[in-house]
């Protein structure tokens, strides 16, 4: 057992030896930190913090924070002034982003001064309005302080006090915070040992009206904020959106819809009865197939040129020849001018004529589009002057709807510059969002904004009564021996309003033989070994043909 005990006692030397910690240098630090502020009635605070060392470090910086967040959009900005520095050597002053930098070799006391506007706001929550005081009083200092205590010399009766000390993000109460008591008639604050870069932040409650709200906020940027979903953008974009709305229809109630009428709708055309089981088609006078068009969609089509084209053919101005053609290749026709004194033409019945035939000359439905390119838009000045002429339209259909067009466009246009100006610089994102459809909505409506007069609606609900009549009339009610004559006159209309397709298979029904019929139809011939029965695909190529020259144009 004495061995035992011998032996344990150079082990318990070694752990001693080892248990021992190696000294250190201790930190440099602050044995005290006193703030004293001065707060001025226009809400600026004057700060002088008294730093006292024992030990010096090689020297001491400090970082004040030009801002302090409030929520993830907005931020306090803050504004410094006169920094000086008292007991301090070497003194250097900068801006490192947001935090204004002071750096200074350190002496056993040092005093550093400065004043800052941004620190009181208007207390919300009050009903006095009163003023609530919040700053930093210890904040980003590169050494620990051993006590960090401070006094707030305002003219005002404080309300309430509230100190947080600790590391950023992790605060926690101070020691000591009072305020209008025997002791502290001022508002003070203690803390305990603060480790570098830790903070401590003092807040008193002033009564309202004794110190100026001085708080600068200000907001970042970015798309939660631009677009901000609360009552206020919520309330005002739902007002824009209903008062857009309502203007936009009175818009269009005032300026698009077709003017009433009263009475019965205009008899473009019907089927007049010639005898038992016969009837004929007649028009309402000079109401062409191209006009028909131009009022039922407001816009003068390739289908309204092609359906002038047949009727002036049918009217004995034009005649049609389709061409012979290799077994595999394209289908052409030849358009060639004929004189028929005793039917008048419109003038863009005219146009067309000179623009297609000159001087009589004949030409080709593959030349259209080099033929019809530079007179087209004369033929479609004349077609609208003729609506307007006749009393349908107040004023030329394309020129309303360019013109409401353009106004669309620049409102468009405006919107836009203005959703990026509201939500560069504001919360009202969703108003500019607005504001874009609402845009959106008056280009749109701009292409019904042409209005037909009361004539004019007169007329197209006469159309609709046509296209039905085209679509159901019995197409074995002809007078006998002159179907290919009377289907002929209204076929034209057919290709504008719809039904070609029964009416061609009733001409091409009336081929009672097999022998050719290339020129059974004046308006229209064909090769020698043609017949009536071939119609319905050759007049249907040549209205696709030629629709389709006029798109390729």
């Amino acid at each position: 057992m004495r061995l035992i005990r011998l032996l344990m006692i150079p082990v318990a030397a070694l752990a001693l030896v080892l248990g021992v910690p190696v000294a250190h240098a201790e930190e440099p630090m602050a044995t005290s930190y006193q703030f004293e502020g001065k707060l001025e009635a226009d809400g600026t605070l004057q700060v002088t913090e008294t730093l006292t060392f024992d030990a010096l470090p090689a020297r001491v910086t400090q970082r004040f924070a030009t801002r302090a967040p409030i929520d993830r959009h907005s931020y306090h900005q803050y504004e410094f002034s006169e920094f000086s520095i008292e007991g301090g050597e070497d003194v250097e002053r900068s801006r490192d982003g947001d935090y204004e930098v002071v750096s200074f070799t350190p002496s056993q006391e040092v005093r550093i001064s400065y004043g800052v506007k941004g620190t009181t706001r208007v207390d919300e929550a009050a009903g006095d309005g009163g003023t609530v005081f919040s700053w930093r009083v210890l904040q980003g200092l590169s050494v620990p302080v051993a006590k960090a205590e401070g006094v707030l010399k305002v003219a005002a009766l404080p309300q309430f006090v509230d100190c947080t000390a600790g590391p950023p993000g992790a605060l926690d109460k101070c020691v000591m915070a009072a305020a209008g008591t025997h002791d502290a008639p001022m508002p003070v604050f203690e803390s305990d040992a603060r480790g570098a870069g830790e903070q401590v932040t003092f807040t008193v409650g002033l009564q309202g009206g004794s110190v100026a709200a001085s708080a600068v906020v200000k907001e970042e940027w970015n798309l939660d904020r631009a677009f901000t979903a609360d009552l206020t953008t919520v309330g005002a974009a739902l007002a824009t959106l209903a008062l857009g709305s309502l203007l936009l229809w009175w818009l269009f109630r005032r300026t698009g819809r077709d003017t009433g009428f009263d009475g019965d709708a205009a008899v473009v055309g019907a089927f007049r009865p010639v005898g038992d089981g016969e009837s004929v088609f007649e028009t309402a006078d000079g109401v062409r197939p191209g006009l028909v068009g131009t009022v039922a969609d407001e816009r003068v089509d390739p289908v309204d040129i092609t359906a002038t084209l047949l009727d002036l053919a049918v009217r004995g101005h034009l005649r049609i020849t389709e061409q012979q053609h290799p077994q595999h290749g394209m289908l052409d026709w030849e358009l060639t001018r004929l004189e028929n004194p005793a039917d008048r033409v419109a003038a863009f019945e005219e146009r067309l004529l000179d623009a297609i035939v000159p001087n009589g000359r004949s030409s080709l439905v593959s030349e259209l589009p080099t033929a019809l390119a530079p007179a087209l838009p004369g033929i479609q000045d004349a077609l609208y002057d003729e609506v307007v002429t006749r009393g349908w339209f107040d004023s030329r259909p394309d020129a309303t709807r360019s013109s409401w067009k353009l106004r669309g466009w620049v409102a468009l246009g405006t919107s836009v510059v203005a959703l990026v100006l509201l939500a560069a610089f504001t919360r009202f994102g969703l108003l500019g969002l607005v504001l874009v459809a609402l845009a959106a909505g008056l280009l749109f409506i701009g292409n019904q904004m042409p209005r037909r007069t009361a004539e004019g609606a007169r007329v197209l609900g006469g159309l609709g009564a046509l296209s039905s009549l085209l679509a159901t009339h019995s197409t074995t009610q002809m007078p006998k021996g002159r179907e290919l004559v009377e289907i002929s006159r209204l076929l034209p209309y057919a290709v504008v309003l719809g039904g070609r397709q029964r009416w061609l298979e009733a001409m091409a029904a009336a081929d009672d033989d097999d022998l050719p019929d290339p020129t059974d139809l004046d308006w229209y011939h064909a090769p020698e070994t043609w017949h009536l029965r071939d119609l319905p695909a050759s007049l249907n190529q040549f209205v696709n043909t030629v629709q389709g020259e006029l798109f390729s144009r």
